[in-house]
């Protein structure tokens, strides 16, 4: 994988950072945020002097829109090290480093070294690529990426260029075991269940001795892989950095060689630098999901099921099922795929934990799956309940669907801002629900007050349309059906020193890091109802609304401070009491805004002053009714 991950992650952030100013302006707010300056390779664009090529984009894309969700396996010698070396767990010593793909690395090991005390142990048992590809499929995936050369250099297929088959260093890149090749099994399986088989390729290779030929080197293996193992669906190469880029590794004769072979694969932006690069057929945000869809443009976000794409003996980081199925519901709701690493031993064998977790994900698909698949990006930006928006593609059969994070209080669900009329609300794995909407008003559903399935990680509530969803031209955050407001993390738009942490569970997305009082934080949001009404004789009087205001955070003991909050002409000061450590986030009330106007406006959070270590975490905000 990249060693990259946080250039491409800056650029990322400063092109929303950008967008943020835009809406800063809207609000009034005067702020300098650089912006993106990443450009694309013009010369070496993969449709650049072919019309072909463009012309049935859409065509070699579209099963990979509607697949959503993808297996990515790493395997290679180092699986045999598993993170420790010499790779012996009793006298080898741990490297405690996450990636243990890189072991070579982590450990500075020669060849021919490496390879003499790896290759005893890489021993892939016949099946293993069947007990995948079966996996694969009962967890709901529709395809996979598999490591046929990774950074070291060594061979899953059998290669017969000149160095791979034999060579004085290491005697031979191909390391299948006799008789056999690796690559070609992983295909043959994954198709007989069904599967899209890819494959992974590293651009760099830590043990080609001549730079001079590399090229060359290269251009055979793939090729190799174009022509002799099949369709395949996606060429997914890696690593490229500033100056070592598309002409570089001579792309465009690549392509022209892929586009002779696998007339109907596509392939990811990595020929160029930067994860968010402009070409290729999709981009590849790699452990991280963009806070916002990108129009036009598709993306897969790879990440692993622990910390390690290779296999490793001390990593107990392990996703569960509910990590994974709201990892899968953020990326499909921006409208991109989820490439979900195992990392299998070096008998081809996937950890346990990995299995427990990939089939409770699978069942869950089984009865949620129509809100994953085929789906689009979700139309609003910021949904009005905590949760996530996809919608399906079927203009036939519009449908709206709601993933609940969190169950809405009171049962009440409102999707403010939609104005198509709804014919049905469903519980998926459920039953109907009552559903109220007057004329081009928001859809209300009454749900049950406590949700009926209690394992369930993610309920998800479709709405059926009666025509293409029309929403009002607001993207930013509203009213719930109780008339609160909730904020969350990835909702602010941030000074350039403050941050925000987009992990793997998206309820501990938060705020830190504040470096100085200057430090600023902006909640846009609309206020659709901000007043109660009473009645004056057989007239109804509005009245200004009262919310109490709550922040969402965690100090730990030797932190805090004062901070300010402002929304309008109403300033709150208040002074932060610590909570037990750094993640332990308690709603904390700071006071009463009155609000008799609505609209468009923004809370603004900043620090007066900062005691110790930092000021706060801050995981959201929340504007409840008085009633």
């Amino acid at each position: 994988m990249s060693s990259e991950p946080v250039p491409g992650l800056r650029a990322q952030r400063l092109t929303v950072r950008t967008t943020r100013a835009a809406i800063l302006a809207l609000l009034g707010v005067t702020w300098c945020f650089a912006e993106d300056a990443s450009k694309g390779d013009p010369e070496m664009l993969p449709y650049a002097g072919s019309d072909e090529w463009r012309a049935d984009h859409e065509q070699r894309v579209k099963w990979f829109r509607e697949a959503r969700f993808g297996m990515f396996i790493h395997l290679g010698l180092y699986s045999g090290a598993g993170g420790y070396w010499p790779p012996d767990r009793t006298i080898g010593r741990l490297y405690e480093q996450p990636q243990t793909e890189r072991i070579r690395t982590w450990a500075s090991v020669p060849e021919p070294e490496y390879g003499r005390l790896l290759k005893p142990l890489f021993n892939p048992e016949p099946g293993c690529t069947d007990a995948w590809a079966e996996l694969a499929k009962e967890a709901g995936m529709r395809y996979a990426v598999f490591t046929a050369k990774h950074h070291e250099g060594y061979t899953l297929f059998n290669s017969k260029a000149e160095y791979s088959a034999h060579n004085p260093a290491t005697g031979s890149t191909n390391i299948s075991p006799p008789g056999r090749d690796l690559f070609r099994e992983y295909t043959d399986s994954f198709r007989r269940e069904g599967l899209v088989p890819g494959a992974y390729y590293s651009l760099i290779d830590w043990q080609y001795p001549d730079p001079a030929r590399y090229r060359r080197y290269l251009h055979q293996h793939l090729a190799e892989l174009a022509s002799g193992y099949g369709p395949l669906g996606i060429l997914w190469v890696d690593y490229s950095s500033a100056g070592n880029e598309g002409a570089h590794w001579g792309t465009r004769s690549i392509l022209d060689i892929w586009r002779t072979h696998q007339p109907a694969a596509i392939f990811n932006n990595r020929f160029w630098n930067g994860l968010e690069n402009p070409n290729g057929d999709f981009f590849t945000p790699e452990r991280y999901v963009p806070p916002a869809g990108y129009h036009g443009r598709i993306f897969e976000a790879c990440h692993t099921l622990n910390e390690s794409f290779g296999f490793s003996y001390h990593d107990d980081s392990w996703k569960g099922p509910a990590d994974v199925i709201r990892l899968l519901s953020d990326v499909a709701s921006k409208g991109g795929n989820l490439l979900l690493n195992v990392g299998p031993d070096a008998r081809g064998r996937i950890p346990d934990p990995a299995v427990r977790t990939l089939k409770e994900v699978g069942a869950w698909l089984r009865t949620h799956g129509e809100a994953i698949y085929g789906t689009t990006a979700s139309p609003l930006l910021y949904p009005p309940f905590k949760g996530r928006i996809t919608l399906s593609a079927d203009e036939r059969d519009p449908t709206l669907y709601c993933h609940l994070s969190e169950w809405p209080e009171g049962g009440l669900l409102s999707v403010e801002g939609l104005q198509t009329q709804c014919s049905s609300a469903t519980l998926l794995g459920g039953g109907f629900l009552p559903l109220d909407q007057t004329q081009g008003g928001p859809p209300v559903i009454r749900l049950p007050a406590t949700p009926p399935d209690p394992t369930d990680p993610l309920p998800i509530v479709a709405i059926r349309l009666n025509g293409p969803p029309v929403f009002d031209s607001s993207p930013y955050p509203r009213q719930a059906a109780d008339r609160s407001i909730a904020l969350s993390a990835s909702q602010a738009i941030l000074a350039p020193s403050v941050t925000a942490t987009n992990p793997i569970r998206l309820e501990e997305s938060h705020i830190g890091f504040w470096s100085d009082t200057g430090e600023s934080v902006w909640f846009p949001f609309v206020l659709r109802v901000p007043w109660t009404t009473r009645m004056v004789g057989d007239k109804a009087e509005k009245i200004p609304g009262k919310f109490d205001v709550y922040l969402d955070a965690a100090i730990a003991p030797d932190a805090g401070g004062e901070v300010e909050i402002r929304l309008l002409d109403q300033t709150l000061n208040h002074r932060l009491a610590a909570t037990a450590h750094w993640r332990d986030f308690q709603e904390i009330k700071v006071g009463t805004v009155t609000v008799g106007q609505a609209g468009l406006m923004s809370l603004h959070v900043r620090p007066l002053s900062i005691k110790g270590i930092g000021l706060m975490n801050l995981r959201g905000v929340k504007l409840v009714p008085v009633p």
